[in-house]
């Protein structure tokens, strides 16, 4: 990937530096000069691990959103806006740190804030914590659509190096066959193969909400190109979460916008095998033998994994064992996740954190969907349905794993929704600035007599 910078060894230390003016001009200037330089970074997780050799470079996000902070408490902004997601998100986390200070108990660890023993499970919270924190921070520094559509152009610029590098990995491969060795996690880093194919899933179905509400051409031709670039990349990732990801954002966007989708799609499934190179093929058959009558060894892993989950409920059913603690138990096969973000949730934080866990996804999902409805502007349009179709894609891939705590997999996501707020206030302030236009020009439309009634209403 570094080689797209042009800058070749050197990118490292000019990312280094770029984050060190950035900090100082979100501080002394702008504060949204940090968002700017963070959500290229977001995707683009081998670069940040370059990072980690420099002074601070570990906690390069950490410091660019503190120096956010610390630009809106020197303007007298707020560093909580309001938003639809605040009230769910400061129970989420009061509730996911008191689990994980359970979980410490359970583990017999120590409270995780011990000075003598500090858990590494706190700075796995930490960085889970950073992901909101990122949605109210966009939320609070975005003004106007100009500036989101910046932000726009600077994501669809780093899915381009995220793609253009996964490509340059694996175009040169042979694909006639499937192997495992065929897959690669590209710029994903330690999300693995399906943590990569779970967020080029989801940046594409964003990317067709984008584009069925462009109609400036240029833009339009964009947006879509790079939704084929990224679903081809996805089609060469091999993950068959992922390509159930995609298959339901894209149905979810033709139902309730593009009904071409839903013939496009039809289309595919009646020719598919014709169409994709004979690894996936055989990638998508080989989950089940119909031979044997049993499911290949990945899938059988994941029932196992979910049917112990099952009995790990049932001893801990209310609070679970505590936030972040499976990867610290031993488990069937030795794995250390559960393959399912809904179990693992279930485990660690029990039936409470569960439907905490559903709400904070339906929140999401529902106000992006509010956003796509009642917008009178397509791009705010655009944003509402890019969110909730992320929404859609991000729960299926998540049924497969853990997609959900990785920032390289759905900090866009935050972002989105950070977007999708201050697009909500937007409209809100358009709507308020159409009605007192109207009344004021009702007062010069109706009889004298009735016009100091018009103006106290005004």
């Amino acid at each position: 990937m570094i080689h797209h910078f042009g800058l070749g060894p050197y990118v490292t230390y000019v990312v280094y530096f770029a984050g060190g003016v950035a900090f100082l001009l979100s501080i002394f200037w702008r504060p949204i000069v940090g968002i700017y330089y963070i959500v290229p970074l977001i995707p683009l997780q081998t670069l940040r691990y370059s990072l980690i050799g420099l002074p601070f470079g570990q906690s390069i996000v950490d410091i660019i959103l503190l120096g956010v902070l610390l630009g809106l408490l020197a303007r007298g902004q707020p560093i909580l806006p309001k938003t639809p997601w605040n009230t769910v998100l400061l129970v989420y986390a009061i509730f996911t740190f008191v689990s994980l200070c359970l979980g410490s108990l359970y583990l017999r660890s120590g409270l995780p804030f011990s000075l003598t023993n500090i858990d590494p499970r706190l700075a796995d919270w930490k960085n889970y914590m950073v992901m909101p924190m990122v949605l109210l921070l966009t939320a609070a520094t975005v003004r106007e659509t100009r500036q989101m559509k910046i932000l726009i152009a600077v994501m669809c610029v780093a899915v381009l190096l995220v793609d253009s590098s996964f490509w340059d990995t694996v175009s040169g491969r042979d694909f006639s066959s499937f192997a495992y060795d065929l897959q690669d996690e590209g710029d994903a880093g330690y999300a693995g193969v399906n943590g990569l194919a779970a967020f080029e899933a989801q940046i594409t179905v964003f990317l067709l909400a984008l584009v069925v509400f462009e109609r400036k051409r240029l833009f339009y031709l964009a947006y879509a190109a790079l939704a084929i670039f990224s679903g081809t990349c996805l089609m060469y990732s091999l993950s068959r979460g992922g390509y159930l990801a995609i298959l339901g954002g894209c149905l979810f966007v033709g139902l309730v916008k593009e009904r071409k989708l839903l013939l496009l799609l039809a289309v595919f499934a009646y020719s598919w095998s014709s169409l994709v190179p004979t690894a996936v093929q055989q990638r998508v058959q080989m989950t089940y033998d119909r031979t044997e009558g049993k499911l290949d060894h990945s899938a059988q892993v994941r029932v196992d994994l979910w049917e112990e989950g099952l009995q790990l409920f049932q001893a801990h059913p209310v609070l679970g064992l505590g936030f972040d603690t499976y990867a610290y138990t031993k488990h069937v096969h030795g794995y250390q996740d559960s393959h399912n973000i809904y179990m693992k949730v279930l485990v660690e934080t029990g039936i409470v954190g569960l439907l905490l866990f559903l709400l904070l996804l339906a929140k999401t999902f529902l106000t992006g969907y509010r956003l796509f409805r009642h917008a009178r502007d397509p791009f705010l349009s655009s944003l509402g349905l890019g969110l909730a179709a992320w929404m859609v894609s991000a729960a299926i891939a998540n049924f497969f794993g853990d997609r959900w705590m990785y920032l390289q997999i759905d900090g866009y996501l935050w972002v989105i929704a950070g977007l999708v707020s201050r697009g909500w206030l937007l409209e809100q302030e358009s709507a308020s600035a159409s009605a007192a236009v109207g009344i004021v020009g009702a007062r010069d439309t109706v009889p004298e007599a009735l016009q100091p009634v018009v103006s106290g209403v005004a």
